[in-house]
């Protein structure tokens, strides 16, 4: 199964690697299911970890680890670089990205925190679930 994992279950797994985002990802470096992303993905991950202040407060992590975690997760997944350009699908437009590195990868689905994306159910045969919907089909 491939799944393609949106920049919200990332940035969770590694904020809380012992939550279910983080449980999920090690799910799939165990190869319980193939972990998809797209370079634009990892930039947002990348983007949000460096630039919101409350998270670096709360979490106390410093850039170095942001990079580890990028590079370690980039080295080891399915990253797709090539979108298709696709017409507009969410309700938020901004979310469109997730629906193409989807198609892009292949994945059977999209798992998300995000409620624009998971408002839609699927999109093209393309599943978009939860966290916890994948960990209870797994």
């Amino acid at each position: 199964m491939r799944v393609l994992l949106d920049s919200s279950v990332l940035i969770s797994a590694f904020l809380i690697p012992e939550n279910p985002a983080g449980m999920l990802v090690r799910a799939g470096l165990d190869d319980r299911f193939e972990i998809c992303v797209s370079l634009d993905i990892l930039e947002e991950v990348d983007r949000s970890l460096r630039n919101k202040l409350r998270l670096r407060k709360r979490y106390r992590y410093i850039d170095e680890q942001i990079a580890w975690f990028i590079t370690s997760l980039a080295a080891s997944v399915s990253v797709v670089s090539e979108l298709p350009a696709i017409p507009r699908v969410c309700r938020d437009p901004n979310d469109d990205h997730v629906l193409a590195a989807a198609l892009a990868a292949n994945a059977d689905s999209v798992v998300t925190g995000d409620r624009d994306l998971l408002a839609l159910g699927n999109h093209q045969g393309v599943r978009i679930l939860t966290v916890r919907a994948l960990l209870d089909l797994l």
